[in-house]
């Protein structure tokens, strides 16, 4: 039996992109996926306090400034050793945010590490977030609006920046999965 060669592909996108769809489907193509809200929403119940989005953003803040930029990166690491440790060896990562985060994936992850971009045109995202009416939704487009520019702040825009692959998803859902099924099979060529 043959060793796969590990791929770990990182989604970024600003919020209401589409990252959670991609890595749904990829999960569905023999992926796993790490969501690295997961990792610091983790710290926030580890505190004892509730995952609101503010208390979140507050406590990733507080991660970089304990841990370093790279904090969440290093607490995502740690579990993407484990789950290599564990046999996966196709991986997506769903959250990446800022260029010290991208380096440290590329120093620990090497070349099986791949960015891809999600592109939505902001009025779409601003309805798909509505529509899907999480606790974190945007009550107006003003919400939606400082939501991006936090985001932004944080480096995201960078982050998109250094992106190996993009994706638009301004069309339907079965576009924006045969444009992610066509990437995952392009990626699954370069491990032969």
């Amino acid at each position: 039996m043959t060793s796969r060669k590990i791929k770990v592909i990182a989604v970024t996108g600003m919020p209401g992109s589409g990252k959670s769809v991609f890595a749904e489907y990829a999960n569905s193509k023999e992926y796993r996926t790490v969501v690295m809200g997961d990792v610091i929403r983790a710290a926030v119940i580890e505190k004892g306090l509730d995952p609101t989005p503010e208390m979140t953003r507050q406590t990733m803040v507080e991660l970089r400034n304990e841990l370093g930029e790279t904090a969440v990166a290093y607490l995502t690491c740690k579990t993407i050793n484990r789950m290599i440790e564990d046999g996966v060896s196709r991986i997506i990562i769903d959250g990446i945010r800022s260029k010290a985060e991208v380096e440290y994936f590329i120093e620990h992850l090497g070349e099986d590490f791949a960015i891809l971009a999600i592109h939505v045109d902001p009025a779409i995202r601003y309805e798909r977030l509505r529509l899907r009416a999480r606790k974190d939704a945007p009550e107006s487009f003003e919400d939606f609006s400082k939501r991006d520019d936090a985001e932004l702040k944080l480096g995201l825009g960078e982050t998109i920046t250094f992106s190996n692959f993009i994706i638009s998803n301004n069309g339907s859902l079965e576009e924006f999965k045969e444009l992610s099924f066509d990437l995952l099979r392009e990626l699954e060529k370069e491990e032969d």
